[in-house]
């Protein structure tokens, strides 16, 4: 699938973001590369729609995910508008390898349902982009080829995680 991510100017995007960002620039040699999964048939947003808000919105990281929670709430925050619960809202789950039934092989993220249920692999290094990367099928699908990085919502959202 092929849909634009739309570039929301005014979502503050926390410290740990902008470092991140600042990372990924800086490392030439990008490890291997990890395809994302969607399987949920999201449509295209347009380019007029750039002003779109995302909505409020909640999730809960379960215990597969321990140690790891950090870097999920890095990437749900790149977002805005989340609210971390117990229980409710999008369960966060982790696998250690490969993600199976998200529509492909070496799969190391997906997004069913568009916030029903998000599964993350910790095959990747950048593990926050990965989750910010999954936690933005809520609402788009892939911007494009290529590897995903801080750099824009845009870049967050194409298809593949090289680091």
């Amino acid at each position: 699938m092929s849909a634009n991510a739309v570039e929301n100017t005014d979502t503050a995007r926390p410290a740990a973001v902008t470092q991140a960002a600042q990372a990924s620039v800086a490392d030439p040699a990008p490890s291997p590369r990890f395809e994302t999964g969607d399987i949920s048939n999201l449509p295209p947003v347009s380019a007029d729609k750039r002003d779109v808000r995302v909505p409020a919105w909640s999730y809960h990281i379960t215990s597969s995910c321990s140690g790891r929670e950090g870097a999920i709430r890095q990437g749900a925050n790149y977002w805005g508008s989340a609210t971390e619960t117990a229980s409710s809202g999008t369960p966060v789950s982790c696998v250690g390898g490969y993600i199976q039934g998200c529509g492909g092989g070496n799969v190391v993220g997906c997004n069913w349902g568009a916030g029903q249920r998000i599964e993350l692999s910790t095959l990747v290094g950048d593990f926050a982009l990965l989750a910010a990367h999954e936690f933005g099928h809520n609402w788009y699908g892939h911007s494009g080829t290529g590897c995903a990085s801080w750099a824009s919502q845009a870049d967050v959202m194409r298809t593949t995680m090289c680091s």
